[in-house]
């Protein structure tokens, strides 16, 4: 006779707890490093668990808020033929102020904000709308098929691609 082994549902979703909880602290010990063919001679910005790779020439990622507003108002400065960026939230005024610079000195400017930020009204986003489209910049609210659009993203055409 085939016996079946009955397990309380609050037990199970004890067991399955607890088996997330181990695989979460098997992961945490973990230190995977891959190489792809690149030159690792201890050179590398890598700390830890890192990727490197032969990678792009003159390409420098920057981590935002840590590497400051200055980054991103000189890549727009330096720009020669366009800026386009897409953002969650844009608020800060210097970075307004150098996106209506480059679009007065001549560059094809394009700004994508969020229409419904969480965490800020709509009129904050409507001001912003309203100054650039005001400085001739062309504007327009992230695809209405996503829910929200969280990305921030600055190529610049010129030598250089920004992302942060």
């Amino acid at each position: 006779m085939d016996r079946c082994i009955r397990i309380h549902p609050t037990t199970r979703v004890f067991l399955r707890s607890l088996a997330l909880l181990l695989l979460c602290l098997l992961l945490v010990g973990c230190d995977i490093s891959i190489n792809l063919g690149g030159n690792n001679s201890g050179n590398s910005p890598c700390q830890s668990n890192c990727v490197t790779g032969t990678g792009i020439n003159g390409v420098q990622v920057y981590v935002e808020p840590d590497d400051g507003e200055r980054v991103i108002t000189n890549a727009i400065h330096n720009a020669q033929r366009s800026v386009w960026l897409e953002m969650y939230i844009l608020t800060d005024t210097n970075v307004i102020h150098a996106l209506e610079d480059a679009a007065n000195n001549g560059l094809d400017v394009r700004v994508m904000l969020e229409p419904h930020p969480l965490g800020l009204g709509t009129s904050s986003v409507t001001r912003t709308f309203d100054e650039l489209k005001a400085a001739g910049i062309k504007i327009q609210d992230t695809s209405p098929a996503f829910p929200l659009t969280h990305e921030k993203g600055i190529p610049i055409f010129r030598n250089v691609s920004v992302q942060f």
